[in-house]
């Protein structure tokens, strides 16, 4: 499989993971959403790096590969997936090795796996941070300047953080296929979707 083929299929995997219109509880009501892809979690969608571990295990019931088998497989600890599952351990803090384990047996890149498990975020595909800020000031100001785009600009925005200011450039590149900050890489497709999940199930605090 190449690498065009795997981040496609990793966009339809966070598609599907995310609720659907009409699924799941409604306002004022408690519970997890329904189907088959939560039956065998005891997390819910708030936990970081849901989203991979839900891969992991709807892979395995949809293999018919018990946890034991897994993690004899994947030479990992059985607890550790044990602890995964129910939230006592939180896939985000996952060390190296065994990150590297779950993207072979995924057949993922490994910083796929580690976007998914909430290990990177946007910022952390551009410069060092002290460029970055310099690189956003520079974005910002050439939005502003946009005779169709800068009457739209949020006024509050220059206060924002980090992240939301990026965020803004970032969108802004894609809606008018213009790049103003240089140095990002591939996976920016994934790294919207698991924004776009994290948005809509903010991390417990």
């Amino acid at each position: 499989m190449d690498q065009g083929n795997r981040d496609k299929d990793l966009s339809k995997v966070i598609e599907a993971g995310k609720r659907k219109s009409g699924s799941g509880p409604k306002d004022g009501q408690k519970g997890k959403p329904k189907g088959p892809r939560s039956d065998f979690l005891q997390i819910g969608p708030e936990t970081p790096g849901y989203k991979l571990v839900q891969i992991i295990f709807e892979r395995a019931v949809g293999e018919g590969l018990p946890s034991t088998d897994l993690a004899d497989h994947l030479g990992i600890a059985p607890s550790t997936l044990s602890h995964l599952k129910t939230g006592r351990r939180v896939a985000s803090s996952l060390g190296r090795d065994v990150i590297e384990r779950f993207a072979e047996w995924l057949n993922y890149p490994v910083l796929a796996v580690m976007i998914l498990a909430e290990q990177v975020h946007l910022g952390d595909f551009y410069s060092p941070q002290n460029d970055l800020d310099r690189a956003i000031d520079r974005a910002l100001q050439f939005m502003a300047d946009d005779p169709e785009w800068g009457g739209m600009m949020p006024k509050d925005l220059e206060g924002a953080s980090t992240h939301m200011k990026l965020w803004s450039v970032w969108m802004y590149e894609r809606a008018t296929k213009t790049r103003l900050i240089t140095g990002g890489i591939d996976y920016l497709d994934l790294l919207k979707s698991m924004d776009e999940f994290r948005g809509e199930y903010p991390k417990q605090q």
